[in-house]
């Protein structure tokens, strides 16, 4: 069990600093200005960060829990 909570931190580490900088690579590429240079709302950059930061999370889960469940049988 501790190993699944020790992994489960550290995916949601992972989530908090994907979502930084996955929004913020997706904000530099697709900025929210329109051409007469007018903000809104950017929530297809949010969504986008949203599912790959998702997707990152669980990726690290398995692999600390792997890593860890390795050095555990050692």
């Amino acid at each position: 069990m501790k190993i699944y909570s020790i992994a489960f931190l550290i995916s949601i580490v992972v989530l908090a600093a994907s979502i930084v900088v996955v929004y913020e690579i997706a904000d530099y590429m697709n900025p929210p200005v329109t051409e007469d240079g007018h903000r809104y709302m950017p929530t297809g950059n949010v969504f986008i960060t949203m599912i790959y930061s998702i997707l990152f999370a669980v990726l690290s889960f398995f692999i600390s829990a792997r890593i860890l469940r390795r050095k555990n049988r050692s």
